[in-house]
């Protein structure tokens, strides 16, 4: 329980006002819990010594007990009110800090954590912690005052009686104890289940066409079901502890009570205790057993949140290998781009993927970059990026190191438009406006004309208010790339980069965008990496990749000339091409 508060000790630290409100609003309320079998036993007295009166009655009983009751009323509403603030600061402020941590992450993070286990930690984890450091953790300590109280005004109406009540109830907690590994593992198992579970869902909504294209889906069916099936399993077993526990809980309590009904008829029968006496026992007895059954219940509870913090903490904890040094710059503009010797390697990778890199890129040049599969060309492009950390500094931009430069001013000053073209679910307007904040309608208008799109969004029923779906999914493969296209010219960034954006599109289009390029940015840097050779024909550089080395470069005439991969690769993509027509 400790561990989980010191670990979460962040978020509770501010609103610890709100948890001193709550703890003497809770003290408060177990003052006035005991005093209705007070009255009950003043009431139970004068029953027995045939002296109850009407004004006793009404006066000394009905209506001190209707306030003692309105009152305990109105401190519990503004108690609840309390924790369900507390709750709910605490939910917002665990799911600000998680959306922070993961948006601050590099690409490294991303192939630790899948999609659908960071869904998970996020809505079940989080949803966990939330009540254990606000209602779960008072609450103990309530159940704890409330159990003093209780104790005490029994002792002193019989110590003994109160021992032989109290021995009994000191199993709950012992059970607790060692059950404190059981739930733990189980839990966890749990939430790893429900983890495993979550990121195939997402999956199958994710790649829905794909799946059903292949005809699918009674085999994805059955791979969900599977999933399913075992985290069924996994809580299936973890709630067999509390299905057996719980009511030995309460059978403990009812050892109690029998124990407190028979000793007592005892006392009562030896004139021990009298009859006003066995009754406020009683009552205080039924009292004291329920915080302590809770407070159980709580502490399995926290057993359970413990491994949720865990979880929710390595994301907290997880830092990005690529930082700004203390004394890094904003990036003003790009005005060139220089890998000398350049080499790189992915985190946890034995091989270099890109080896000994020069090239230099000047502002208001197009580059293109062509190579075959796994050659790196897409590799050399995202490290602009920084999304990566670099173990040399051999990647300059204006002649000074990458990393002499905040990563968020680097990216301000770069569009990209990756292969994997992310569409938010909104309208066609709203996608292009991720480009530039406040953009016009007017610049949204043209930076979809520059981009093609024009035609297309004309055929579409609701215009630019057309709603693409999840992921773009009513658009086709070739309307989601120019729709990133507009959307990364709206930028209109220093360095453009079109990561084979241009690959599901035809051919009069293709060339009606890199025309657009030429014409528009002819003073701005562009990055074009393509298969099909005639988008970068007309770059004034062409780079060609082959294991990560350059082995060609030149501009198209002298690339055709040399007669290497270029050459060969242009040839038959133009007999590919002749022989489509024919």
């Amino acid at each position: 329980m400790f561990k989980l508060l010191y670990s979460m000790r962040w978020v509770m630290k501010p609103n610890w006002w709100r948890f001193l409100i709550i703890l003497v609003l809770g003290i408060s309320l177990s003052f006035l819990l005991l005093l209705p079998p007070e009255l009950v036993s003043k009431l139970t007295k004068a029953m027995e010594n045939e002296t109850l009166t009407y004004d006793l009655l009404i006066n000394q009983v009905m209506i001190p007990y209707l306030i003692i009751v309105v009152s305990i009323y109105l401190v519990a509403v503004i108690k609840r009110i309390n924790m369900n603030w507390l709750t709910t600061t605490i939910y917002r402020q665990l799911h600000k800090r998680y959306i922070n941590s993961i948006m601050t992450q590099d690409a490294t993070f991303f192939e630790k954590f899948s999609a659908g286990d960071l869904l998970i930690r996020a809505t079940g984890d989080i949803n966990t912690v939330k009540f254990s450091c606000g209602t779960r953790f008072i609450n103990i300590i309530l159940e704890s005052i409330t159990i003093i109280f209780t104790f005490v005004a029994m002792i002193l109406i019989h110590p003994i009686l109160a021992v032989c009540c109290f021995i009994p109830l000191i199993l709950i907690p012992v059970l607790n104890i060692l059950l404190r590994s059981v739930v733990k593992r189980n839990w966890r198992n749990v939430r790893e289940k429900h983890s495993e579970m979550g990121n195939k869902v997402l999956e199958s909504i994710t790649n829905v066409r794909t799946i059903r294209s292949f005809s699918k889906e009674e085999d994805d069916y059955n791979l969900n079901i599977k999933y399913s099936d075992e985290a069924y399993r996994i809580e299936k077993k973890n709630l067999k502890v509390n299905v057996i526990f719980q009511p030995l809980f309460q059978f403990i309590a009812g050892i109690s009570t029998i124990i407190c009904y028979a000793l007592g008829a005892y006392y009562y029968s030896a004139s021990i205790l009298t009859l006003s006496l066995l009754v406020k026992f009683i009552m205080y007895l039924n009292q004291f057993q329920s915080p302590l059954t809770n407070i159980g219940t709580f502490i399995n509870n926290f057993y359970q949140s413990i491994i949720s913090a865990e979880r929710i903490n390595e994301v907290y904890e997880s830092k990005s290998l690529v930082i700004d040094n203390t004394d890094s710059t904003d990036l003003d503009e790009i005005k060139s781009i220089e890998y000398k010797n350049f080499s790189f390697k992915y985190p946890n990778d034995n091989y270099y993927i890109l080896k000994d890199i020069n090239l230099k890129i000047n502002e208001g040049e197009t580059i293109g970059i062509v190579g075959k599969t796994g050659s790196g060309k897409s590799t050399l492009v995202k490290i602009l990026m920084r999304q990566y950390l670099l173990d040399n500094e051999k990647l300059l931009i204006n002649n000074k190191e990458i990393s002499s430069y905040n990563q968020e001013s680097i990216r301000n000053k770069i569009s990209y438009v990756p292969q994997e073209h992310i569409l938010l679910s909104r309208s066609l307007y709203d996608n292009v406006l991720l480009g530039k904040e406040g953009a016009s309608k007017d610049e949204i208008l043209e930076a979809i004309e520059l981009a093609d799109f024009t035609k297309d969004v004309e055929n579409l029923q609701y215009g630019l208010d057309t709603i693409v779906g999840e992921y773009g999914v009513t658009l086709s493969g070739g309307q989601k790339q120019r729709l990133s296209i507009a959307r990364a010219l709206l930028k209109n960034s220093d360095v453009l980069i079109l990561d084979d954006s241009l690959s599901a599109v035809d051919g009069k289009t293709e060339a009606n965008i890199i025309k657009t390029l030429n014409e528009k940015r002819k003073n701005k840097t562009n990055i074009i990496v393509s298969h099909r050779l005639t988008a970068v024909m007309h770059s004034n550089l062409i780079v060609v990749l082959d294991n990560g080395k350059i082995v060609e470069s030149g501009n198209h005439d002298e690339l055709m000339k040399n007669k290497g991969w270029y050459y060969n690769q242009f040839i038959s993509q133009q007999m590919n091409k002749e022989a489509n027509y024919e």
